[in-house]
């Protein structure tokens, strides 16, 4: 297949340009952006808007459909074009500017996740040029809330479910080709999201009078309280357990390890307390693969200034559920280790962990045969992500839902998503593209 590299690279860079940053108080998401990037994507692919069927679905939300030769059984292709802020101290490069520089193309947004939109976009484009027909519909779910946890995504999957529409097949951004391997496989390996933890913000606040001045201190402060809250937090992690996905990517494993490793890659839980306290040992996401997370995120306090002690502090905590956890045992825990009285805790969001996918499937075997013919030689293996998408949504739709970013990204790629110096080799770019249009002759 024959791709135009340089109308790519020119039409990926143009949608780096558009600052569609997404903010958690509305207010702050300028609209008109959003509106004329929309806008811009009907101009950038008018035989794609030709050929399919388009429509905007809440403020930020666009769904399209490619008709197939039948309306069952079909798949959904998911991005989301919102993008985080990004402030240029730190960056080598402006953050919406698109440079181009030895073989990348730097700017927020290129890995999460225009990349994705644009190989979409891409292929779907190249198959309607040679006259292609999928065998079954394929809808394109794009959003643009997804960074603040917005409801887009669940509009369309609402208009979906409405529609009679069930899907086959799911996928979004998620895993990536990553060469360094996991725990135990240390090769290049497909990691497929088929499961992601839940997510509670909890508002944790003191008040005790009206503050005062600091040269007359109370024994305790409110911060002082908070502030052995966030001790006790830290000082006892949930325990870690090996979880559904977790098991099945040592599973998926066996068949690629030396012949005297097959038993504890068929039957993980032989090793589960030594795996589970070495994850401990070397923390990162290998800890956060066997336990559900908490973490210290946010604290204020009414004083503002040396001298003045403040009536109120509040403090934010963001707990990532494993399978098992759920919001309301995560609560329980909370109050269990702080017991005090004078903090108020407060569940402010929450979403209990995904299911885990169907992954003895046709559907999640084609995923695999596409990943295989793409990067020949490297394994796929389900796994549970850490973060979270807007895949959850369709949970309500179907059990095969995938989380999979078509690219090799190393660990140090992976650290510029929501950081400094985001970038994507153009490489990659084309890669992601050749994915999409071989996965969607399959579908």
């Amino acid at each position: 297949m024959k791709l135009k590299k340089s109308e790519i690279i020119d039409r990926f860079s143009a949608m780096i340009r558009f600052k569609t940053v997404s903010h958690p108080d509305r207010r702050g998401t300028d609209r008109d952006v959003f509106i004329a990037f929309r806008n811009w994507l009907k101009e950038a692919y008018p035989d794609l808007f030709s050929y399919g069927e388009a429509l905007a679905v809440g403020d930020y939300g666009l769904l399209i459909r490619i008709p197939g030769k039948s309306g069952n059984e079909p798949a959904v292709l998911m991005a989301h074009y919102d993008v985080v802020g990004a402030d240029p101290e730190g960056w080598s490069a402006d953050p919406f500017g698109a440079e181009r520089r030895d073989g990348r193309i730097y700017g927020r947004g290129t890995l999460d996740t225009k990349c994705t939109l644009c190989s979409i976009l891409e292929a779907v484009s190249y198959h309607i040029r040679n006259g292609f027909v999928p065998e079954h519909d394929i809808w394109l779910s794009f959003g643009g809330e997804e960074e603040v946890c917005g409801e887009t995504c669940s509009a369309i999957v609402s208009f979906l479910g409405e529609k009679g529409v069930r899907p086959s097949f799911v996928l979004d951004e998620g895993g990536a080709v990553i060469p360094e391997g996991v725990p135990g496989y240390r090769h290049q390996v497909a990691m497929i999201g088929a499961a992601e933890k839940g997510e509670v913000n909890f508002l944790l606040t003191c008040r005790e009078g009206n503050g005062g001045h600091a040269s007359v201190p109370p024994k305790t402060t409110v911060i002082g309280r908070l502030a052995k809250a966030a001790v006790a937090i830290e000082k006892h992690p949930f325990p870690g357990r090996l979880s559904t996905p977790v098991k099945a990517m040592f599973r998926h494993l066996s068949g690629e390890v030396p012949f005297y490793e097959k038993p504890v890659f068929m039957f993980p839980e032989i090793l589960e307390k030594p795996l589970v306290s070495a994850a401990s040992i070397l923390g990162g996401s290998f800890n956060a693969m066997v336990r559900s997370t908490a973490a210290v995120t946010v604290i204020s306090s009414t004083g503002g200034a040396f001298n003045v002690l403040p009536g109120e502090a509040a403090m934010g905590v963001n707990v990532r559920l494993l399978e098992g956890d759920t919001v309301a045992s995560a609560e329980k825990r909370l109050r269990r280790l702080i017991r005090d009285p004078s903090i108020r805790i407060e569940v402010m969001t929450g979403d209990d962990p995904s299911p885990t996918a169907d992954t003895d499937c046709g559907a999640y075997r084609k995923l695999t045969e596409v990943i295989r013919r793409v990067w020949p030689g490297t394994p796929s293996v389900p796994y549970q992500m850490n973060g979270g998408t807007d895949a959850r949504f369709y949970r309500v739709l179907t059990d095969r839902i995938y989380r999979f970013t078509p690219m090799i990204m190393t660990e140090a790629e992976r650290r510029t998503v929501h950081g400094a110096d985001e970038s994507i080799s153009e490489e990659n770019l084309l890669t992601m593209i050749r994915f999409y249009i071989e996965l969607m002759a399959v579908l």
